[in-house]
């Protein structure tokens, strides 16, 4: 086959602020595809932070849709978000521009919209989509109402979110939201379209199924993470490289800490928490299971004081948890805000494992995958995709969600776990999330479509963790 052409659409052209991890993959699949001899082409929104492209003169005009607003522009953004003609247009032009043989979409909806999916259709371009969230099925992406997991719109029943108030806690945004969705699964704009949709998670692939994608389409690709950036050796890396990926921010580090130096990792007196600070994270669970730990020892229940609990991210609800902390009256936590990634090494490498305490169905967290190529065991809830990520008892700790006392005793396990359970997070990440083998496989999926052939759902089983 000659040189492919590939179509790369998001939103986003760039892995700053909002574009997060979604942004990160972006760019490290261009970079690893122009490697392997593919033309790569960008479709995005013109943002303040799109990256330079040759292309850019076809990218879409930025909306903001952070703030629910009624005004004249703000009308006009909403009639954008169910049906973009500007994305449309502009991606016509660019098909006829670069004629691509295959495209991959991720995050399309609010900026792009699903107007773009029938100029694909109509110039024959094969279609990938990557799942990334649960947007698709649920306005309010998270399928949480009240801080439980929440099913109510399955089937078509979109005017729960409305009566939920379920996106920002606004009857408009709530609304725009419902209408969206529902134009597009009653359309089925996307089942039509898309040729294969890739799932970081099998549990995003049955998921989706249940609801009622077909699960034809439906392909099982987990994410990956750069084992060579996020390595136990690279710990201790003080050079203040920012390469690879990490939680973006702009907090100042924390000072030199002894814990720093190349011990083992069972003498680490602290564990890491390293994320977006939001509700659906289930940090304030984490709290409430960090002040029974501390009651535990100051009642003698427990023999040893608590881990150090270290919170690393920044977030919507970065105040209230604070407050939070305060309130508990919790001795053994310590803020350090948004790092980089130098910094966000320097905190991995005083930790004895980290935790991720989701409270919502996370997909393929990549903090968990960069934990255990660390070397570090991962506590992580059983909900979502984190479980597939971790093998109970030798690579971390599987704890239920919203249980403060269940979470604790997970905590406690794995501040028990030996340092073979951090070379065999390692070895489990080197195995099974390796940044190569994952574009391998993605090179075949998007060659495959070109070629005409159909694309199965992958690998059938797999292993739990």
């Amino acid at each position: 086959m000659s040189r492919p052409t590939l179509l790369l659409i998001n939103k986003f052209y760039h892995d700053v602020g909002p574009a997060g991890g979604v942004g990160r993959y972006l760019l490290q699949e261009e970079e690893d595809l122009l490697a392997a001899g593919w033309d790569v082409v960008p479709f995005a929104m013109a943002d303040a932070d799109v990256r330079p492209s040759k292309w850019s003169r076809y990218f879409v005009r930025a909306r903001d849709y952070s703030q629910p607003r009624l005004t004249s522009t703000a009308l006009g953004d909403a009639a954008a978000l169910l049906w973009n003609r500007e994305a449309a247009r502009n991606l016509d032009a660019l098909i006829r521009a670069c004629r691509p043989d295959v495209a991959h979409l991720h995050n399309i909806y609010h900026h792009l919209s699903p107007a773009i999916l029938p100029v694909l259709a109509r110039h024959r371009v094969p279609v990938a989509m990557t799942l990334h969230d649960l947007r698709l099925l649920c306005p309010a992406i998270h399928m949480l109402r009240r801080g439980q997991v929440c099913e109510r719109c399955r089937g078509g029943r979109y005017y729960e979110a409305i009566t939920g108030r379920c996106v920002k806690g606004s009857l408009a945004a709530s609304t725009l939201a419902a209408i969206e969705t529902a134009h597009q699964r009653w359309r089925h704009l996307y089942e039509r379209t898309v040729s294969v949709f890739l799932c970081p998670s099998r549990f995003y692939r049955d998921k989706y199924a249940a609801w009622g994608f077909p699960a034809g389409k439906l392909r099982h690709l987990p994410n990956f993470v750069d084992t060579s950036v996020w390595h136990p050796d690279q710990l201790n890396d003080r050079s203040g490289s920012s390469g690879g990926q990490g939680t973006s921010a702009s907090a100042t580090d924390s000072p030199p800490d002894p814990q720093t130096t190349p011990v083992g990792r069972q003498r680490r007196p602290a564990y890491l928490y390293f994320g977006r600070i939001s509700p659906e994270k289930g940090l304030d669970t984490l709290l409430t299971a960090q002040a029974l730990w501390e009651k535990e020892k100051s009642s003698g229940e427990a023999p040893a004081a608590p881990l150090r609990l270290l919170i690393a991210g920044s977030g919507p609800s970065a105040a209230a948890l604070r407050a939070r902390a305060d309130t508990l009256g919790l001795g053994s936590i310590e803020f350090l805000g948004g790092l980089d990634t130098a910094a966000l090494r320097r905190a991995l490498a005083r930790a004895r494992f980290t935790v991720l305490p989701s409270e919502w169905y996370e997909n393929g967290p990549m903090a968990g995958l960069e934990s255990l190529a660390c070397g570090l065991p991962l506590v992580g809830t059983d909900i979502g995709g984190i479980p597939e990520m971790i093998r109970d008892g030798q690579t971390g700790i599987v704890v239920p969600p919203r249980d403060p006392a269940g979470l604790l005793a997970g905590l406690q396990r794995a501040a028990a776990l030996p340092d073979g359970a951090g070379r065999a997070a390692r070895a489990w990440a080197e195995q099974h999330a390796r940044r190569a083998d994952h574009i391998e496989r993605l090179r075949e999926i998007l060659t495959s479509l070109i070629r005409g052939a159909a694309v199965g759902p992958g690998p059938p089983g797999g292993l739990r963790g």
